[in-house]
C-alpha cells in the first residue's frame, strides 16, 4: 500500500472541510530523560495510552537505542526504520505499525543521521488519509538533529534529576536542541529527594529558571530520584502528574 492511501483503510470523513479550511500538521512532542533515556519509553507509553483513551490519534516515534532501553521491549515487530520512509526508500506503512486503532508506532534510530532536507513525518501523515492529533517522540540525549524531520511545531518535555551532574546533562541537551531546531515550548519534570541545598527540588527549580529563563514550565515533581524509578510502575504512583502531562500534550 503506497501513500496517500490510508494507513488502516479508514477514510477520513472530514475531507470536504479540510479542502475548505485547510489542514494543520500535528504537533510534535519530544520527551527525553538525558540521564536515563529508558524513562522516556515508559512515560511515552503511558501518555500515549492516556491520549488513546481520550480518543486521540497518536503516532509514537521511538528513538531509544537498544543499549539504553534497560530491556524495555519493542511493542511490536519492526520491519524498517522510520528513516527509510523519510528518505523516500519505503512507503510509510512499511515503517510504522498499528498498536491500537488510534495508536501507531515507528522505530527511528537513524533519523538523526539524515543530513538533507526531506519531507517531514507530519506532512506524510497529512497525506496518509488518517488525521493524527499528536506525534510523540521518546528520545535520548544529543539526537536533536532528527526533530526537524518530524515536524515544524516542536514541544520538548524533559525529565531531569536534581543532582548537579544530572542538571548539567539536562542543560547540555537543552542547549544542543536549541542549536539544532526551533522549539515552541520547554517544560520539565524534576525527580529527586528534598534534602541538602544541592539536591533539593527547590534548588534545582531555581537553577533551571536562572539558566534557562522564566519561559520554561516546571510541570511537576517526583519524590524519587530518576535513577531509582521503576520502569514498569513509575507512573502509576503519580496519577496527578501523568494527568498534567497528558493535558500539556492536548493543549500544545
Amino acid at each position: 500500500m503506497s501513500e496517500p492511501a490510508t494507513l488502516n483503510g479508514l477514510k477520513d470523513q472530514a475531507d470536504g472541510l479540510r479542502e475548505l479550511f485547510g489542514q494543520s500538521p500535528p504537533p510534535v512532542h519530544v520527551v527525553c530523560c538525558p540521564s536515563r533515556p529508558s524513562l522516556a519509553l515508559s512515560l511515552v507509553s503511558v501518555l500515549s495510552q492516556g491520549l488513546v483513551t481520550l480518543e486521540r490519534t497518536v503516532m509514537w516515534v521511538d528513538e531509544i537505542d537498544f543499549a539504553h532501553r534497560e530491556k524495555w521491549p519493542l511493542p511490536c515487530k519492526v520491519k524498517f526504520d522510520l528513516s527509510k520512509t523519510l528518505q523516500g526508500f519505503v512507503d510509510l506503512d512499511q515503517s510504522v505499525s498499528l498498536l491500537q486503532p488510534t495508536l501507531w508506532y515507528g522505530l527511528s534510530l537513524h533519523t538523526s543521521r539524515i543530513s538533507e532536507t526531506v519531507q517531514t513525518l507530519s506532512d506524510r501523515l497529512l497525506r496518509s488519509g488518517v488525521e493524527f492529533d499528536s506525534v510523540i517522540v521518546s528520545t535520548a540525549a544529543l539526537k536533536a538533529q532528527s526533530f526537524k524531520h518530524y515536524g515544524t511545531r516542536i514541544h520538548c518535555t524533559v525529565l531531569t534529576g536534581c543532582e548537579p551532574q544530572e542538571l548539567n546533562q539536562t542543560f547540555e541537551w537543552l542547549a544542543h536542541t536549541q542549536d539544532q531546531t526551533p522549539v515552541a515550548s520547554w517544560s520539565l519534570v524534576l525527580a529527586g529527594e528534598a534534602g541538602s541545598a544541592e539536591n533539593s527540588v527547590g534548588w534545582a527549580e531555581e537553577k533551571i529558571r536562572t539558566k534557562l529563563g522564566p519561559h520554561v514550565k516546571v510541570l511537576g515533581y517526583l519524590e524519587t530520584p530518576a535513577t531509582q524509578l521503576s520502569l514498569n510502575s513509575a507512573w502509576n504512583k503519580w496519577p496527578e502528574l501523568t494527568a498534567t502531562l497528558t493535558n500539556h500534550l492536548l493543549i500544545h
